[in-house]
């Protein structure tokens, strides 16, 4: 979208419809997601912490510690890009998305992805101010580069759009990608359009079978995929996620 010199409402009016069109609802197959993951990996051995519904806060996420396995299974946003007008240029853009100017938010590429957690309706309210011990229920990408994530190997963002960002020239992608490497993750696994509920809880089960059976994590998801694949002729269904790092 180009923006002109006086258009700054419609501007504004924009950015506001596509942070309403957010779907904050709950997500069936993501909670069967966990479940399954939860006990595939609990029969293998594997010391597990689960989350789900109201417990699924953003408080929570900020305060782990290096776990070797990090799996996110929620929505995840990515706000594209904009030309900006003479107005934005100058600061005089004022209403807010996420809790934060919306300039802000364009200046800053790591503010315009982000997952979403419980309570993470209060972000979409314009007027809503977190305190200092209440978080407004939404990761943004800038904050997840301060998560320790040291000794974790693998990050699962198994969301939509997790994998999308902004290009800046020489810089490569600016995103959720980056930040959790920047946190330390070593390999992440994450999507680049909008998802299929029931497609991607039957990827990622089929993923962590395979790998905790003694396949690679390369080999696991490969595998996976490809089993997926045979059974949605779509690349909607099944293209979607891709795994970068180590």
């Amino acid at each position: 979208m180009n923006i002109r010199a006086g258009e700054k409402q419609y501007f504004s009016d924009n950015l506001m419809r596509d942070l309403t069109r957010l779907n904050v609802s709950d997500l069936p197959g993501t909670e069967t997601e966990v479940r399954k993951i939860s006990k595939l990996m609990q029969d293998n051995g594997w010391a597990v912490k689960t989350f789900v519904g109201d417990s699924a806060l953003e408080e929570v996420i900020k305060a782990i510690d290096s776990p070797r396995i990090l799996h996110i299974a929620t929505h995840g946003y990515f706000l594209s890009d904009l030309e900006l007008n003479k107005q934005y240029e100058r600061g005089q853009i004022t209403s807010k998305a996420f809790g934060i100017e919306t300039y802000k938010a364009y200046e800053n590429p790591l503010l315009r992805s982000g997952l979403l957690f419980a309570g993470a309706e209060r972000g979409l309210d314009t007027n809503f101010t977190p305190s200092s011990n209440t978080d407004n229920g939404i990761l943004t990408a800038y904050e997840a580069m301060n998560l320790n994530l040291d000794n974790t190997e693998l990050v699962v963002l198994s969301a939509c759009k997790t994998g999308l960002g902004q290009v800046r020239n020489g810089e490569g992608v600016y995103g959720l990608q980056r930040a959790f490497i920047v946190a330390g993750a070593k390999t992440i696994i994450m999507s680049l359009w909008k998802v299929n509920d029931e497609a991607t809880q039957e990827l990622m089960t089929s993923f962590y079978t395979k790998w905790l059976s003694g396949m690679t994590k390369r080999e696991a998801f490969k595998d996976a995929r490809n089993e997926i694949r045979a059974k949605y002729k779509y690349p909607y269904f099944w293209g979607a996620f891709v795994m970068v790092g180590e």
